[in-house]
């Protein structure tokens, strides 16, 4: 557990990396262009609305995509209770500042619906944030090589493409080195460690879990393809924003920068990624020749697309509660409880 002191410290570097950002962004931006932009965007509708329902098909995508880890894992619940859970956690993660994660959220009420241990359903959130980033990690290294030219002639797009290849190398030895071998099997100066800290029996049921699933090929099939088919929305849905506001960018630019983007703020570096999106979005899309104005407003008509269904989790944490005979406060304490391995949720609601 965090200090006190040290969450303070974690907050004040985040608020001035936050505050460096914005203050990089302003001095760059013509407000009156932004405006105009937004002008732009109102006048064309149906790019704006296909935007926001693609957005709708990469959250379906990643709901499929945890339904089937869960289901690796003998934790079987309902498609649509399933993807109910899903933005509930992504309602959490983009409003629920502080104690009440997303991912806290989804664990409670997987554990609330079934006999699932707390182990078997944090691994399976954990893998499925590790693959949905792993294999975005990988299709951004293959397609910064398909098209290295365009990024060796900058160097800017040169820096940024010699990071995820070298991300996309650690990722996949740090996944073969793990899957290959039971670390704690093999190496017994890890299973001392872990005796000594105080989460160690849990990190190491957690790390066997995952191992596990060398054996579960069907599963992780299944996960990278409903990755791939996220990714596929969200680079679809991001040209639909982008042609709403007159960006001509071919397809191949937003297909090789959005993985880019992606994997770069997912890294928790200021609140919701503000600043860094929009910088990711203008460093990259300048060089095929957008505005930057536009290239900021793209980035934020993206996030809010996304946004608009990640609320919709709220409505959905609503009718939850509700449904349990609990009010909001007695709800958000149940879930802050079950941080406690021996915490025992409430019965689901007949």
């Amino acid at each position: 557990m965090k200090s006190a002191a040290a969450r303070w410290i974690g907050r004040g570097m985040r608020a001035v990396v936050f505050g460096a950002l914005v203050i990089w962004l302003a001095r760059r931006l013509d407000w009156t262009q932004l405006r105009e932009g937004l002008y732009v965007a109102a006048t064309h509708p149906l790019g704006i609305a296909a935007g926001v329902l693609l957005m709708l098909l990469t959250s379906l995508a990643a709901a499929l995509r945890w339904r089937g880890l869960l289901a690796a894992q003998a934790v079987t619940l309902p498609a649509g209770r399933v993807m109910s859970i899903f933005f509930i956690g992504q309602f959490f993660n983009s409003f629920m500042l502080g104690a009440c994660g997303g991912d806290m959220a989804r664990i409670y009420y997987v554990l609330r619906d079934t006999t699932a241990r707390r182990t078997e359903t944090a691994t399976s959130v954990l893998i499925d944030r590790g693959i949905g980033v792993f294999v975005q990690v990988l299709l951004g290294c293959l397609l910064i090589l398909v098209e290295w030219p365009h990024f060796r002639a900058d160097g800017t797009l040169r820096t940024v493409a010699l990071l995820m290849l070298a991300t996309g190398a650690g990722a996949a030895l740090a996944a073969a080195a793990l899957l290959w071998t039971n670390v704690f099997e093999r190496f017994a100066l890890l299973r001392r460690l872990v005796a000594t800290v105080p989460l160690g029996t849990r990190i190491r049921r957690a790390y066997e879990e995952f191992f596990c699933y060398r054996r579960r090929l069907r599963a992780l099939a299944a996960a990278v393809f409903y990755s791939v088919l996220n990714l596929l929305f969200q680079v679809a849905a991001t040209a639909c924003l982008g042609s709403s506001i007159g960006i001509t960018a071919d397809f191949s630019s937003y297909l090789v920068f959005l993985p880019i983007i992606s994997v770069l703020t997912a890294i928790p570096l200021t609140p919701g990624s503000f600043g860094v999106r929009e910088g990711l979005f203008v460093l990259l899309f300048q060089t095929v020749g957008v505005d930057a104005h536009q290239a900021v407003l793209l980035s934020l008509l993206y996030y809010a697309a996304a946004l608009v269904w990640n609320l919709a989790g709220g409505i959905v944490f609503l009718g939850f509660s509700a449904g349990a005979g609990l009010n909001l406060r007695e709800e958000l304490a149940h879930i802050r409880h079950s941080r406690d391995e021996d915490a025992t949720p409430p019965a689901a609601a007949p």
